[in-house]
């Protein structure tokens, strides 16, 4: 066996120690993805039965004028809704992932699918809370920071995951 065969085989048996020595990660992912789907529910929950949220009162800091915006809804859907379920299937590919086979294969790369699409929409409304609104809400900001940290987390575990095929 060559010696370059040799590593690769080595690299792939080790791959489970370093799945399981990485797993805090995916138990930190399901955490925020928790914490994403109680932030994104509350402002479901405002959104949907016109209640208002507990907002900081601060200067610039007005939730209830930047969910009455033109920008609550895209396709008629408020942004808070599809959130809430954007932090649902992220839970649920990582809760997943161990138990069916689908999930163990392309479950990293979903949830960086996801959270990416999550971060660059993010990125967007905050802009234009920053520009446009000029107003922020700061379950807003707390979702953005929540969906850029799963991101970070699944980029990362994905990397983990591959290293062991680069060697």
């Amino acid at each position: 066996m060559s010696k370059t065969t040799t590593r690769r085989a080595n690299a792939v048996a080790a791959a489970p120690e370093k799945a399981a020595s990485t797993d805090w990660l995916r138990i930190a992912a399901i955490g925020l993805s928790i914490v994403g789907i109680l932030v994104a529910g509350y402002m479901s929950w405002a959104e949907l039965t016109g209640g208002e949220t507990v907002c900081l009162d601060a200067g610039s800091i007005d939730c209830a004028a930047v969910q009455e915006s033109a920008y609550a809804e895209t396709l008629g859907i408020p942004v808070a809704v599809m959130g809430l379920l954007g932090y649902i299937a992220i839970l649920a590919v990582l809760i997943l992932e161990d138990q069916v086979p689908f999930f163990a294969v392309y479950g990293r790369a979903l949830v960086i699918g996801f959270t990416l699409f999550g971060v660059l929409f993010s990125l967007y409304l905050t802009l234009i809370e920053a520009t446009v609104l000029e107003l922020w809400c700061q379950w807003c900001v707390i979702s953005a920071i929540l969906i850029t940290a799963l991101l970070i987390i699944g980029v990362y575990r994905w990397y983990r995951m591959i290293q062991p095929l680069r060697a």
